[in-house]
C-alpha cells in the first residue's frame, strides 16, 4: 500500500502547490500526519507551521465538477517523542473563554490502553477522528485553519474509522489535503483544541462523475451528515439544514415537508468547533431514519 510520508506537507490550500503523491481513483494508502503543533507543546513554544497538512495527493481522473468520495479505513494516534502522545493548548484568544483564559496552558496527556490520561490521573476513552480534509480550492487559503466548499478544518468528532466523506472537487486531480487527527474532541472544543496528535490515516479514495454536491457530505457509523461553514454561525447552520432537506428530496424521492420534518425529528445542529472568522457546522441525521428512508423507497 502506497504511504504518504508527513514530510510531504503545505501550509494551507493553493493550487499552485505541486502534488506530493499521485494516485489512482479507487486506490489505498497510508498518510502520516503531523499534529497541528508539529511538536511544538510547550510554555511559549511555536510550531514551524500551525496546522501543517499532508499533501495535496493528485487523484487520477478528478476533474472540476465530479465529487472526491475518502473512506476512512482506519486512524492511529502515533506518538512521536517519549511522553508526548497528545496535547490539549490553552492560549489568549482562543476557545469559548479566551478572553478569561489568558495564559499559555498546554496538557501534555499520554494513550495506554486505549484511553488519553491527563497529568491529572483522569483517563477518558479514546475516539480517534480525523480533524482536517479537503480538497484543493481554485484559489489559495490564507491558512489550513480555514473551512470552506471544500472541506478543511472542519473538526468534526464523527469522522471516525468507519466513516465516508464526499468533497467537490475544484482543480484537476482534486489535490487532496489532510491531518490534524484528534484522539479526542469534545463539539465545539470549547477550550481551543482537541487531543492533538500525530498519526496515520488509512484512506481510499474514488471520483464519483455522476453527481455534484456544493459543500461536504458524511456518512459515519451513526449519522448522515451535511457541512456548512460562515462568518454567521446562524446562517450556516440554516444552509446546513438547507442542505440535508435538499438531499432528502433530491436524492431520496421525499415531498420535502416530509423531510423538512424528519430532519426536526431525527436531526441535531451542531457547532463543530470554536468560533472563528469562519465556523464549521453540522446537519445529522440519524442514520436510522435514513435507511427507513431508503426502504421506503424499493417497497
Amino acid at each position: 500500500m502506497k504511504r504518504i510520508p508527513r514530510d510531504k506537507f503545505v501550509p494551507n490550500l493553493d493550487p499552485r502547490h505541486a502534488p506530493r503523491a499521485h494516485v489512482e481513483s479507487g486506490e489505498s494508502l497510508i498518510v502520516e500526519t503531523w499534529d497541528a503543533f508539529m511538536g511544538a507543546w510547550g510554555v511559549g513554544e511555536s510550531p514551524q507551521h500551525a496546522a501543517a497538512v499532508t499533501g495535496p495527493i493528485y487523484v487520477h481522473g478528478a476533474k472540476p465538477g465530479n465529487v472526491l468520495k475518502v473512506e476512512l479505513l482506519k486512524i492511529e494516534p502515533k506518538a512521536l517523542q517519549p511522553g508526548k502522545a497528545a496535547l490539549h493548548n490553552i492560549s489568549a484568544g482562543h476557545g469559548f473563554l479566551g478572553d478569561d483564559f489568558t495564559r499559555h496552558t498546554p496538557t501534555v496527556m499520554q494513550i495506554e490502553g486505549g484511553m488519553l490520561r491527563l497529568p491529572n490521573g483522569i483517563a477518558l476513552p479514546m475516539d480517534p477522528s480525523l480533524g482536517y480534509i479537503a480538497t484543493t480550492f481554485t484559489e489559495a487559503r490564507a491558512t489550513s485553519s480555514d473551512s470552506g466548499p471544500y472541506g478543511g478544518d472542519i473538526d468534526m468528532k464523527e469522522l471516525v474509522a468507519g466513516s465516508t466523506i464526499w468533497l467537490p472537487v475544484f482543480v484537476e486531480g482534486a489535490l487532496l489535503c489532510l491531518g490534524d487527527i484528534h484522539a479526542r474532541l469534545g463539539d465545539g472544543a470549547v477550550g481551543g483544541t482537541g487531543a492533538e496528535c500525530a498519526g496515520e490515516v488509512h484512506i481510499r479514495v474514488s471520483v464519483e462523475t455522476h453527481r455534484t454536491i456544493a459543500r461536504p457530505q458524511v456518512l459515519t457509523p451513526d449519522h448522515f451528515i451535511t457541512v456548512c461553514y460562515g462568518e454567521d454561525v446562524g446562517e450556516a447552520m440554516r444552509q446546513a439544514v438547507r442542505d440535508m432537506v435538499d438531499h432528502l428530496v433530491k436524492e431520496k424521492g421525499m415531498p420535502p415537508y416530509d423531510a423538512y420534518a424528519l430532519a426536526s425529528l431525527a436531526g441535531d445542529v451542531r457547532i463543530n468547533r470554536t468560533f472563528r472568522p469562519v465556523s464549521p457546522v453540522k446537519m445529522m441525521l440519524q442514520r436510522q431514519a435514513l435507511e427507513q428512508v431508503d426502504r421506503l423507497r424499493t417497497t
